[in-house]
């Protein structure tokens, strides 16, 4: 699988997965702390690029267990585990040794654009926010998001 076909099948999995996120990200914004700074939303690939990844929202400002406790049963955006040796959702699975490209910075980049489409259509939370790639993964660090 090349880094194109990778990219699709991701956007076709993700695009299926949009309203769940998009009705997480609703419930998160009608309960935020009022002591919430920013809210950012990361993409959390694994270090053994297989294709594993979680979409999780972090909250910023002071007592940051309180204020992602507030919003702990929305958090996760999406989620990609194995349950039974299947992939939930079914993911395309790598051999890190296989791959001719960095799958974990084609997740990142993938879910940047998902969140980003997330986000236009919610309109923001009223706060400053941003979604960026953990570890430095991606080809972008990170991007804005309007408030």
């Amino acid at each position: 699988m090349t880094a194109d076909e990778y990219r699709t099948a991701l956007q076709s999995i993700l695009q299926a997965h949009a309203q769940p996120a998009l009705d997480r990200l609703h419930a998160i914004k009608r309960s935020l702390p009022e002591q919430a700074r920013q809210l950012m939303v990361g993409i959390h690939p694994g270090q053994s690029e297989e294709g594993f990844f979680a979409v999780m929202v972090h909250l910023d400002g002071p007592d940051l267990y309180v204020l992602n406790k507030a919003i702990a049963p929305h958090r996760s955006l999406f989620e990609v585990r194995c349950m039974d040796g299947q992939m939930q959702p079914n993911v395309p699975v790598f051999d890190p040794h296989e791959p001719a490209f960095s799958v974990n910075d084609v997740i990142v980049d993938t879910c940047m654009e998902w969140v980003e489409s997330l986000w236009q259509r919610l309109g923001g939370v009223g706060l400053p926010a941003v979604v960026f790639g953990e570890e430095d993964y991606g080809t972008i660090e990170s991007k804005s998001l309007l408030p």
